[in-house]
This record gives structure tokens, sequence and C-alpha cells, in this order.
């Protein structure tokens, strides 16, 4: 039947065409048997349809998802649809990778304090308070991401597991360089620290029995330490106020700072962390905060510079007149009367 479906469903359509008047070739294709058919000739025109069927020739789609050696067009096409088809965790690790990066930028913009530090071998008038209050916010997000209190955030480890690394070198050289009471008050800081974070999830380990629970409590504690951490610009930009000058907050800086919270964001947003979200966003704010400071007292901080600059030359000057009338007093006398 299969071999010689065509000739079988000309021989067909002429037997069916002896027995009933009205029979047409047409009706090998249509769904609508003739009236008055009786029911073996239905049976004998649905045999015909599908041997006529059977025979026509495929479409290109169907060959192309039939036959494994489908044409390049084709898979050309399937692979561009592919291309296009990205999912949703896959734009949020992207994303999360750029936050590494620039999160990394910020954990090492420090780098220059301490050189300074290392070749003076003093902390001088430093504080280590920046660097604890880091290294706790980093230990917290380092809890919040452990697969037994927020599964998935495996990007949330790596960036603040590698903060504390950092942090911690800066301590240790802090430490090394500082004496006496600025040491103790440093180490007893670093050990309340490191008992507050163990105490909180031994605690949240045995008493939250649910990830929804742990990622409550332990983002609660993240977002209050990474809202003061994200805060601490507030006083740099006081004093760009009062000065008008934005010398001492680094424009480099100011834009990490807005990508870094831009691209935490997003990571949070695409699938929805409240936790992640909301330090972030603040950080946002505040780092568009000094750049608006930093387009406003541009100009003015130029002006104070070269201000400073010739006062510097100026005094310059006179201390080489004075050492000059020092080291000769007739010509010192000279030149005060006016005489050469």
């Amino acid at each position: 039947m299969v071999g010689g479906g065509h000739g079988s469903a000309q021989a067909g359509g002429v037997y069916l065409k002896n027995i009933h008047p009205s029979f047409d070739s047409s009706h090998l294709t249509t769904t609508v048997p003739p009236p008055g058919v009786s029911e073996p000739a239905r049976t004998l025109l649905y045999s015909l349809r599908r041997a006529a069927s059977s025979r026509r020739s495929p479409t290109p789609a169907r060959q192309a998802s039939d036959h494994p050696g489908h044409p390049p067009r084709f898979r050309f096409r399937e692979g561009a649809r592919a291309a296009t088809m990205v999912s949703p965790d896959t734009i949020r690790t992207a994303i999360g990778v750029v936050g590494n990066g620039t999160a990394l930028v910020l954990f090492l913009s420090p780098v220059p304090t301490f050189i300074r530090i290392w070749k003076k071998g003093s902390v001088e008038q430093y504080s280590a308070v920046p660097y604890v209050a880091t290294l706790l916010n980093c230990m917290m997000w380092v809890l919040y991401g452990l697969p037994a209190v927020h599964p998935h955030s495996m990007l949330v480890i790596t960036i603040n597991g590698t903060g504390m690394a950092i942090e911690l070198t800066y301590i240790a050289l802090f430490l090394a360089f500082s004496l006496g009471a600025v040491r103790r008050r440093v180490l007893l800081l670093l050990a309340a620290e490191v008992a507050f974070v163990a105490a909180v999830a031994a605690l949240v380990l045995n008493l939250a029995h649910t990830h929804e629970r742990r990622s409550m409590i332990v983002g609660i504690l993240c977002v209050l330490f990474g809202t003061g951490m994200y805060a601490a610009p507030l006083s740099v930009m006081k004093m760009v106020i009062q000065t008008k000058s934005v010398e001492y907050m680094p424009l480099f800086l100011s834009l990490a700072s807005l990508v870094n919270g831009i691209c935490w964001t997003a990571y949070a947003l695409i699938r929805f962390d409240l936790y992640i979200t909301i330090p972030n966003g603040l950080g946002v704010m505040f780092a568009v905060a000094q750049l608006i400071l930093y387009a406003i007292y541009y100009k003015s901080t130029q002006q104070i510079i070269e201000a400073r600059k010739r006062k510097a030359d100026h005094v310059a000057m006179t201390d080489v007149v004075v050492d000059s009338a020092k080291n000769n007093p007739s010509s010192g006398a000279a030149a005060a009367n006016g005489r050469y």
C-alpha cells in the first residue's frame, strides 16, 4: 500500500466514480465526503486520502527538523534563535561579574594610603575604623551568601570573601605600624567583630530552620551595616560643601561607587532580593550626589588650588630673599634702601 500509493489512489478514484456519479477527484484532498456515500466507500476514501498525503513532498522546515544533516541556512536560523534567548539568570550572572570588578576597585582604593604608612613607618593620624567596619560588612555578606542561608549567591560570597582578605591585610599593616592604645583599640574592635559574626551564625543556623527566615535575619543586619558603610562619604560631602573644594573626594572613586551600586542593584532586581537592593540603591544615590557636588565645585576647586600655588611660590620667593639678606647683610641693607 505504501509503495503504490499514488497509483492506488487513481484506481480507487475510478472505482468510486463508477459506484457514485457525484464523486470528484477533489474529494481525495478534502475532509468532507460526497453526499450519499456508503460506509465502505467512506472507508476506502479515507484510505486513499492517507495514501495520497503520504506521497506529498515534505516542506523545507520539515526537512530541516527531520533530517540530521539539514541545510546550513536552517542551522543558522536555529542558532540565531537560540542566541537571542538569553535567560535572566545568565544576565544576572554577567552583571554580578561586572559588579565584582567594580567592588574590587573600591576594596583596593586605600592601597596608596598604606603605601604611605609603609614608607613612613607610622599610621600618623589615620584611623582604622573604616577598614574594621568594611571587614564587618564583608563578613556579614559572606554569611548571607552561604548555601545554608541564601542559596545561589556564589558571586556574593566570592567578592565579599576577597574583600575580607583585603581588609584583613590592611588591618594587619595598621597593627604593625601602630603603638600602644591605638593598637589595643583595633585589636578589641577586631575581636568584638569576630565574636559578633560567630554568634549570629550560630544562632541563625541553629534556631532558624528555613532559608527564608535565615535570609531575613542576616539580610536585615547586612542592610544596617551596608547602609552605614555607604553613608560614610556623607562626612566627605559635608567637607566639600564647607570648603567648596572636591580635592579630597576623588572623581574616580565616585564613578566606581556609582557603577558598583548600579550593577548590584540590577543584580538584585533581576531575581528580586530586597536585602541587596536597599544598601546598593542607597549607594547609587550617594554616588550621584557626590558627582553633582563634583560638577558644582570643580571650578572653585581649581581656583583654590591655583591660589594656593601662587601663595606657595610667593612664600618661597620671600624665603629666598630673607636667606640672601642673612648671608650678605650689606647687600640686604642696600636692597632695603632701594640701592644696588
